[in-house]
């Protein structure tokens, strides 16, 4: 839900309950159709923040499909994030993913994604941590990253990805194995 939704949602929500107890004691015809208009509109809001679909959380889905297809070890899926002018990034995806398995799931948190103001350009961070064997050994190996996205025609590209060190915005090598 978006920063603002939520909000919005508890505040209909717990008038919506608070007007109910006051019918359920009083049995005032003004309580329930009030409770009633303030839950549907809790019931509207969840509807329209879940069937609406912004550019915002259509970068979401791509970095968890990203992560998805990182986990399968599948190349080309992978790739198919990455605008084509891309070449470092597709270069260094492609060697990464061919040096790395990931034992389980990649779990994402911490993610942010600021839109630019024509919703042409997007950047999103977050931390990626998964269980990673690499060279016969397999370790806990949390990450941060940062991706620039740019829409090429409906489609949302990489076109920028910067490992970043896990306390701060400093860039540190994608490919090591620590900060």
């Amino acid at each position: 839900m978006g920063t603002l939704t939520w909000p919005l949602f508890f505040l209909c929500l717990i008038l919506g309950t608070a007007l109910s107890v006051q019918w359920v004691l009083q049995r005032g015809r003004r309580q329930i159709i009030a409770a009633a208009v303030f839950l549907l509109a809790a019931l509207a809001i969840l509807l329209a923040d879940h069937f609406i679909i912004t550019q915002t959380k259509r970068v979401e889905a791509n970095i968890y499909a990203l992560a998805k297809a990182v986990e399968a070890a599948n190349v080309d899926r992978c790739l198919s994030f990455f605008s084509q002018s891309d070449t470092p990034d597709r270069q260094l995806v492609q060697q990464a993913v061919g040096m790395v398995q990931i034992q389980g799931a990649i779990h994402i948190t911490d993610l942010s994604i600021k839109m630019s103001s024509a919703e042409s350009r997007a950047v999103s961070t977050f931390r990626a941590t998964a269980d990673v064997t690499y060279q016969n050994q397999t370790n806990r190996f949390p990450t941060r990253w940062e991706l620039t996205w740019q829409r090429e025609g409906n489609e949302w590209k990489v076109i920028r990805l910067r490992r970043l060190q896990l306390m701060g915005d400093q860039e540190t090598n994608p490919l090591s194995a620590v900060d």
